[in-house]
């Protein structure tokens, strides 16, 4: 054991000034694309709804949107009103605040100033996922998908939304999150 671990030495210093002189050390690429975080700060018109939404339930499906986008959960607040306190009420064009950040990706020069490293992604918003999202609430995805998901650096790749009873309806859309280390 002793001679094994001289010779691991002697092996180590005789490259170490080898390694000092010029030579580079390669380390892997990390997985992704360098990027920053951008902070968004949107209001979101949702216009003649076809049924009443209590803001705790706009709440929720707004969040489960952005936390099945990948948006960090410590960066997201949400601000509905004009809706109602409860689901019986007759406002049905409230509006929703949202805060929250996403990844941006960096090009050319820009790259030294990234912050993290970001993945591509593709993600289904449909009933369900997330979990407060329910079926008849295809109307409501749709606002906000016009909305909502046009604003952001997401590309929808198909969306079904004919809303009518019993139909099944989503959204697929790739977006940018941040790589796990």
């Amino acid at each position: 054991m002793r001679r094994l671990r001289g010779f691991v030495w002697t092996c180590l210093i005789g490259v170490m000034p080898a390694l000092g002189a010029g030579a580079h050390v390669v380390r892997p690429a990390a997985p992704g694309q360098p990027a920053v975080w951008r902070t968004y700060d949107l209001i979101v018109d949702l216009d003649k709804l076809p049924r009443t939404y209590s803001c705790d339930q706009l709440w929720y499906v707004f969040r489960g949107v952005l936390l099945r986008l990948g948006v960090p959960s410590d960066s997201v607040h949400i601000l509905p009103y004009r809706c109602s306190r409860t689901p019986s009420g007759d406002l049905r064009s409230p509006r929703v605040q949202v805060s929250f950040r996403m990844p941006s990706i960096l090009h050319g020069k820009a790259v030294q100033w990234a912050q993290l490293r970001a993945v591509r992604r593709t993600v289904i918003v449909q009933p369900g996922e997330p979990k407060r999202l329910r079926p008849t609430d295809c109307r409501l995805l749709c606002q906000i998908r016009q909305t909502l998901l046009a604003t952001l650096p997401v590309q929808v790749l198909s969306s079904d939304l004919r809303c009518g009873a019993g139909a099944h309806f989503g959204v697929t859309v790739r977006d940018w999150v941040a790589a796990t280390p």
